[in-house]
């Protein structure tokens, strides 16, 4: 009986650690997002040895040609992305601050930025080709996220997903992070993703797959998935 309670309390404080370190990651991520948004670009070096910026290029090339939304567009990395390649492009994102960054990147290329949440978009239904996003927070997995991206896709869209990257370089940095990704349990294989999605993307009428693509000195998670 002692050891079922002493099994008990270790799975209690490790269910408690982890939410605890969820609540502390999502309220940084919320600072950086809007009060220190001017902070966001050393953040984002620092988690990815410098390559942020190119790991959502890559990631970009699998987005076909078509309009495109990209929710949580933050400073517009993949908007510039699909200008360069002639994609007509919107970026939604509720944060104004990430807003203001991403028009000073775009300085008045031919496409909107819409300030708003992914769980009610402001567009009319059957629009896009491809709905982006690129690191995002876990509202794009709620099922009103997921109901408003089904319901703004055109037939045969499809919905891209930049989930996470795993450096694979060499540096002490590179090293340092990929311990920390490992210490506070953000790796997860593609397999375990599969299985930990599946549920809300099947509820919201959406099959698809998760697959490892190939970035600078990383690899990364990416999900594609299709309405049903």
């Amino acid at each position: 009986m002692q050891d079922k309670q002493g099994s008990s309390n270790v799975d209690f404080y490790n269910s408690m650690r982890k939410k605890w370190w969820a609540r502390i990651i999502m309220w940084g991520f919320d600072l950086l997002y809007h009060q220190y948004s001017w902070i966001y670009d050393f953040a984002a070096w620092l988690v990815s040895a410098g390559k942020w910026n190119d790991w959502i290029r890559a990631a970009g090339w699998l987005v076909p040609k078509g309009p495109l939304l990209d929710m949580g567009c933050g400073k517009g990395i993949l908007l510039q992305h699909a200008v360069e390649r002639d994609i007509p492009a919107i970026g939604l994102d509720e944060s104004p601050q990430m807003l203001r960054h991403s028009s000073r990147l775009l300085n008045e290329r031919d496409l909107r930025l819409i300030r708003a949440v992914g769980q009610s978009i402001p567009i009319k239904a059957g629009v896009f080709q491809t709905v982006t996003a690129t690191f995002p927070a876990p509202y794009i997995f709620e099922p009103a996220t997921l109901n408003e991206i089904r319901r703004v896709l055109k037939p045969g869209g499809k919905m891209i997903i930049l989930v996470t990257g795993e450096v694979t370089g060499s540096t002490l940095h590179e090293k340092i992070i990929r311990f920390a990704y490992g210490l506070f349990g953000f790796s997860r294989t593609p397999d375990s993703l599969q299985t930990y999605l599946q549920e809300p993307l099947r509820k919201c009428g959406f099959m698809g797959h998760v697959e490892w693509i190939a970035g600078p000195n990383a690899r990364l998670l990416v999900i594609v998935a299709q309405p049903v």
